[in-house]
């Protein structure tokens, strides 16, 4: 047996030992499915076995995704979360995005009010089906949903509360940050750091309203040219124009409207937004229109997903960053993050 034979096998059986040591769960899944534009949308309700401390009255947290290709339980991540609201009698959902798992359709097609739209079919979904009866019904959402959960509210009378971590604010500063974060972790210097900035300002007109593809391609092949680079990058085609789409996405206008109360969580180590920026934002904003119905709290050590930034610290996770969540189950997040979330549903419970 070769060394990366018996490496498997202890992941394996660690894997399996996790299982069975954090395992249980608090709630019972039930799939539904929901129709939004043309496409099927599928997903799970997750009940709580037991009511806890809400007695009868069993809010529901609905689950909205941030970036890229995510399942209805984000890799694993969401299930902790789950796990820990169930323990205190509350409900989730979420869905597989479009094109992912077993929902049709393509998710790089939408915009945020596609899916804030998307959000809003669900919760009349929801509240329509005879087997479900919640007492409330929020949303909790992450970094890009920082764009999506504003606008249901923009868009229609829900939901009866948000739980928004690590929310972005501005889609153009959002890429100046993550540029600055990338080359700061490179070990570049402060004036490649500022070139790097200014280039991106310059790429952002790729993106305007009479460019294609084709466009973008030539461009960067004349950049990797002058660069000398051998190995150029490029995003595909589907990614391009999900990037025209949303290229001009901010959350101020949106966040005005929030009259519903609102917990606004972040990261103090957070690699992919700016969390200074949306805090300080949010504060601005909620202070003047939304006074007495916002809570905000910065988690010290915390990464994005508010892990535990010394074990989890990374822009772009990979395979070997799922395996530690797995085995650290709800420990990998920040000290009372878990129960500060539930406290705030159970608060704002009717």
């Amino acid at each position: 047996m070769n060394k990366i034979s018996k490496i498997i096998i202890v992941i394996i059986l660690l894997l399996v030992a996790t299982t069975f040591l954090w395992g249980k769960t608090n709630y019972q899944s039930q799939v539904i499915h929901f129709q939004f534009q043309s496409d099927t949308i599928e997903g799970v309700v997750n009940l709580p076995k037991k009511k806890f401390s809400l007695g009868e009255k069993t809010p529901l947290v609905i689950f909205v995704h941030g970036d890229g290709e995510l399942g209805r339980d984000a890799y694993g991540y969401y299930e902790h979360i789950w796990n820990e609201l169930a323990k205190k009698g509350i409900a989730s959902m979420s869905w597989d995005k479009k094109g992912i798992g077993e929902s049709t359709g393509k998710w790089l097609n939408q915009s945020m009010e596609d899916r804030a739209y998307e959000v809003i079919a669900a919760i009349d979904f929801i509240k329509a089906d005879p087997r479900f009866n919640f007492s409330s019904i929020g949303l909790m959402g992450f970094s890009q949903a920082g764009w999506v959960m504003p606008k249901v509210v923009t868009l229609s009378k829900y939901p009866d509360f948000i739980i928004s971590v690590s929310g972005a604010i501005n889609w153009k500063r959002q890429s100046n940050y993550l540029t600055r974060t990338r080359m700061e972790l490179e070990g570049a210097n402060k004036d490649a750091i500022e070139a790097g900035v200014r280039q991106n300002e310059i790429d952002f007109n790729l993106f305007n309203a009479n460019s294609t593809y084709s466009d973008y391609v030539t461009y960067q092949k004349e950049q990797c040219k002058n660069e000398q680079e051998e190995d150029c990058d490029f995003m595909s085609e589907e990614r391009f124009y999900f990037v025209k789409k949303n290229i001009s996405s901010d959350a101020e206008q949106d966040l005005k409207n929030i009259r519903c109360p609102i917990f606004g969580v972040f990261g103090a180590e957070d690699l992919n937004v700016d969390f200074e920026e949306s805090h300080q934002t949010y504060e601005r904003i909620f202070s003047t229109h939304n006074t007495d119905n916002y809570q905000l709290k910065i988690y010290q050590e915390a990464e994005h997903g508010l892990l535990k930034s010394k074990h989890f610290s990374a822009m772009n996770p990979g395979i070997g960053f799922l395996i530690k969540l797995e085995l650290f189950g709800k420990r990998a997040f920040v000290k009372d993050v878990l129960s500060d979330v539930s406290a705030f549903v159970i608060q704002n419970s009717k």
